[in-house]
Protein backbone atom coordinates (compact mmCIF):
# COMPACT_ATOMS: atom_id res chain seq x y z
CA UNK A 1 0.00 0.00 0.00
CA UNK A 2 1.06 3.72 -0.69
CA UNK A 3 1.26 6.09 1.92
CA UNK A 4 -1.19 8.12 0.07
CA UNK A 5 -4.04 5.30 0.49
CA UNK A 6 -3.76 5.23 3.92
CA UNK A 7 -3.88 8.68 4.68
CA UNK A 8 -6.80 10.20 6.57
CA UNK A 9 -9.82 11.98 4.84
CA UNK A 10 -11.49 14.58 5.76
CA UNK A 11 -15.18 13.86 4.07
CA UNK A 12 -17.80 14.60 6.07
CA UNK A 13 -21.00 11.98 6.43
CA UNK A 14 -23.84 13.70 5.17
CA UNK A 15 -26.15 10.60 5.70
CA UNK A 16 -27.41 11.46 9.54
CA UNK A 17 -27.80 15.03 8.49
CA UNK A 18 -29.86 14.09 5.37
CA UNK A 19 -32.23 11.98 7.88
CA UNK A 20 -32.18 14.84 10.48
CA UNK A 21 -33.23 17.18 7.93
CA UNK A 22 -36.15 14.96 6.20
CA UNK A 23 -37.60 14.83 9.54
CA UNK A 24 -37.56 18.68 9.89
CA UNK A 25 -38.97 19.02 6.36
CA UNK A 26 -41.84 16.45 7.32
CA UNK A 27 -42.94 18.24 10.74
CA UNK A 28 -42.99 21.45 9.27
CA UNK A 29 -45.32 20.51 6.59
CA UNK A 30 -47.07 18.78 9.14
CA UNK A 31 -47.06 22.12 11.61
CA UNK A 32 -47.37 24.76 9.33
CA UNK A 33 -50.66 25.02 8.18
CA UNK A 34 -51.62 24.21 11.86
CA UNK A 35 -49.71 27.56 12.28
CA UNK A 36 -51.45 29.44 9.62
CA UNK A 37 -55.05 28.65 10.16
CA UNK A 38 -54.49 29.50 14.17
CA UNK A 39 -56.32 27.45 17.12
CA UNK A 40 -60.24 26.91 18.07
CA UNK A 41 -60.97 29.33 20.93
CA UNK A 42 -61.33 27.61 23.79
CA UNK A 43 -65.45 27.52 24.29
CA UNK A 44 -67.61 29.94 26.41
CA UNK A 45 -68.35 28.95 29.71
CA UNK A 46 -71.93 28.87 29.79
CA UNK A 47 -73.18 26.46 32.23
CA UNK A 48 -69.89 27.59 34.84
CA UNK A 49 -72.68 29.21 37.33
CA UNK A 50 -74.69 26.43 37.83
CA UNK A 51 -74.97 23.59 40.70
CA UNK A 52 -76.17 20.19 40.85
CA UNK A 53 -77.46 20.54 43.98
CA UNK A 54 -79.93 23.81 43.04
CA UNK A 55 -83.96 23.02 42.59
CA UNK A 56 -84.53 22.25 39.21
CA UNK A 57 -81.18 20.53 37.66
CA UNK A 58 -80.75 17.02 36.84
CA UNK A 59 -78.34 15.14 38.86
CA UNK A 60 -78.03 11.49 37.98
CA UNK A 61 -76.12 9.38 40.74
CA UNK A 62 -74.20 5.97 40.23
CA UNK A 63 -73.46 4.27 43.56
CA UNK A 64 -70.68 1.63 44.34
CA UNK A 65 -72.96 -1.28 43.95
CA UNK A 66 -73.57 0.25 39.96
CA UNK A 67 -77.61 1.57 41.05
CA UNK A 68 -78.47 4.66 39.21
CA UNK A 69 -80.26 7.74 41.11
CA UNK A 70 -82.05 10.24 39.41
CA UNK A 71 -82.22 13.32 41.81
CA UNK A 72 -81.49 10.77 44.91
CA UNK A 73 -84.27 8.36 44.20
CA UNK A 74 -83.06 4.98 42.83
CA UNK A 75 -83.92 4.21 39.37
CA UNK A 76 -83.47 1.51 36.23
CA UNK A 77 -82.04 2.60 33.13
CA UNK A 78 -85.03 2.13 31.00
CA UNK A 79 -87.30 4.57 33.33
CA UNK A 80 -84.37 6.70 33.29
CA UNK A 81 -83.87 6.83 29.64
CA UNK A 82 -87.64 7.86 29.30
CA UNK A 83 -87.92 10.41 32.16
CA UNK A 84 -84.84 12.25 30.44
CA UNK A 85 -86.28 12.17 27.19
CA UNK A 86 -89.74 13.47 28.90
CA UNK A 87 -87.85 15.91 30.18
CA UNK A 88 -85.33 17.31 27.77
CA UNK A 89 -89.03 17.45 25.47
CA UNK A 90 -90.46 19.40 27.57
CA UNK A 91 -87.28 21.72 28.01
CA UNK A 92 -85.12 21.77 25.13
CA UNK A 93 -83.50 24.97 26.16
CA UNK A 94 -82.16 23.35 29.30
CA UNK A 95 -80.07 20.10 28.37
CA UNK A 96 -77.30 19.90 31.03
CA UNK A 97 -77.29 16.59 33.30
CA UNK A 98 -74.82 16.43 36.14
CA UNK A 99 -73.21 13.29 36.90
CA UNK A 100 -71.66 11.70 40.54
CA UNK A 101 -70.60 8.53 40.57
CA UNK A 102 -68.44 6.78 43.39
CA UNK A 103 -65.20 6.88 42.97
CA UNK A 104 -63.97 2.80 42.76
CA UNK A 105 -66.00 2.62 39.73
CA UNK A 106 -64.29 2.39 36.05
CA UNK A 107 -64.59 4.58 33.60
CA UNK A 108 -66.69 2.41 31.55
CA UNK A 109 -69.78 2.90 34.13
CA UNK A 110 -69.80 6.63 33.34
CA UNK A 111 -68.99 6.69 29.91
CA UNK A 112 -72.37 3.94 29.81
CA UNK A 113 -74.36 6.53 31.76
CA UNK A 114 -73.52 9.52 29.34
CA UNK A 115 -73.77 7.92 26.35
CA UNK A 116 -77.94 6.83 27.89
CA UNK A 117 -78.12 10.15 28.89
CA UNK A 118 -76.79 11.40 25.65
CA UNK A 119 -78.96 9.46 24.15
CA UNK A 120 -82.10 10.56 25.80
CA UNK A 121 -81.05 14.21 24.36
CA UNK A 122 -78.74 15.32 27.16
CA UNK A 123 -76.04 18.03 25.34
CA UNK A 124 -74.06 18.75 28.44
CA UNK A 125 -72.91 16.65 31.25
CA UNK A 126 -70.95 17.66 33.55
CA UNK A 127 -69.30 15.38 35.87
CA UNK A 128 -69.59 16.46 39.41
CA UNK A 129 -66.44 16.38 42.05
CA UNK A 130 -66.10 17.05 45.62
CA UNK A 131 -62.74 19.10 47.08
CA UNK A 132 -60.45 16.52 48.30
CA UNK A 133 -60.06 16.76 51.74
CA UNK A 134 -57.56 18.54 53.46
CA UNK A 135 -54.35 16.78 54.56
CA UNK A 136 -53.66 15.71 57.87
CA UNK A 137 -50.19 17.14 59.41
CA UNK A 138 -48.30 14.73 60.80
Amino acid sequence: MTRASMAVRAEPNVTPMIDVMLVLLIIFMVVGPALVEGSAVPPEARYANRHPDEPGEVTLGIDAQRQLYLNKVRIDSVTLRQRLTTRFREHPEDRVVFLRADESLPFEVLQNTMALASGAGAQVVGLVSREPLPKQEK
